[in-house]
């Protein structure tokens, strides 16, 4: 599990308060309208408590920006020197791909300007984002790009990206590189190993599950078309 430090709760609320201040909302707007306390905005705000990625989602979309706006940037670091770029979420795959298809990337082109080259993403540097039930998204890319994902993803033994069946616009592109992954598309499903590949239009009913005993790992794709 990604250890939240307070340095990364303080990052956060860093982030949290340029964003609400450069919108000129008051802590209670932003509350009422993520609906969410005002003391707890506070607190989140001040990074005395680390916030949940539903409460990200919520304040992010308050806010009118991605959900990435808060993801940390390369080079920040924590005193023990390791990327702080990890959230512990409490969404399934299947919400957290709905939470970022609600969000505006744009935003992110305003970040400062890196050190490094934004074409180039190190291993040791990609922005992770651990969700619920096993399932982790790991970005390939240095900013979020507007209408596309490009994502490492990996799948715990017996996880899956929702209890449910999730669909919306656009299309996807997966290529299986360790283990073995089940793509359930409307009434068909297909059992995926390592080296298969699959291409399917996001609008059809659709879950990833890992029904192995071993860990999957896969490159995902998605372009939006909203």
């Amino acid at each position: 599990m990604t250890d939240t430090t307070p340095h990364q709760a303080r990052a956060i609320g860093e982030k949290l308060r340029a964003v609400r201040q450069e919108h000129e909302m008051s802590l209670r707007d932003l509350a009422d309208k993520a609906e969410i306390s005002a003391s707890m905005l506070s607190q989140i705000e001040t990074g005395k408590v680390f916030p949940s990625v539903r409460s990200l989602y919520s304040i992010a979309s308050a806010l009118n920006v991605s959900i990435d706006y808060f993801f940390p940037e390369e080079n920040e670091t924590n005193s023990s020197g390791s990327t702080l770029n990890g959230v512990v979420g409490e969404m399934t795959a299947s919400e957290m791909r709905d939470a970022n298809l609600k969000g505006v990337a744009e935003v992110l082109k305003e970040f400062p300007p890196r050190t490094q080259s934004s074409s180039i993403v190190h291993a040791s540097s990609r922005p992770v984002i651990q969700l619920k039930g096993g399932v982790t998204w790991s970005r390939l890319t240095a900013l979020a790009e507007s209408g596309a994902e490009f994502l490492e993803i990996m799948y715990e033994p017996q996880a899956m990206s929702g209890d449910n069946m999730s669909h919306h616009e656009g299309r996807e592109f997966g290529l299986i590189l360790e283990g073995e992954l089940v793509v359930e598309l409307g009434f068909e499903s297909y059992t995926l190993s390592a080296g298969d590949s699959i291409i399917f239009e996001s609008t059809t009913p659709h879950r990833l599950v890992n029904k192995s005993n071993k860990p999957t790992r896969a490159v995902w794709v998605v372009l939006s078309r909203a």
